[in-house]
């Protein structure tokens, strides 16, 4: 079986730096952590890996921080 799951960085904080131009979070300014609902699903899919023998893959739109 194959499993997809998708994760996300979000602020680690409620104060994030919002760039006036674009109107975008500064996310090389900002800290940032896995969602915590995204990680109940990859515990999931590890869990359904072990049982039914498939394969995990992780997919993210990250900044580079995202990497660790």
């Amino acid at each position: 079986m194959k499993i997809i799951v998708c994760m996300k960085q979000v602020p680690a904080t409620s104060q994030v730096e919002i760039d006036p131009e674009t109107g975008a979070m500064k996310r090389l300014t900002s800290k940032t952590r896995t969602n915590p609902y995204k990680l109940f699903a990859l515990e999931t899919a590890l869990q359904l890996r072990e049982r039914l023998e498939g394969i995990v893959t992780v997919l993210t739109m990250r900044p580079d921080q995202a990497r660790r």
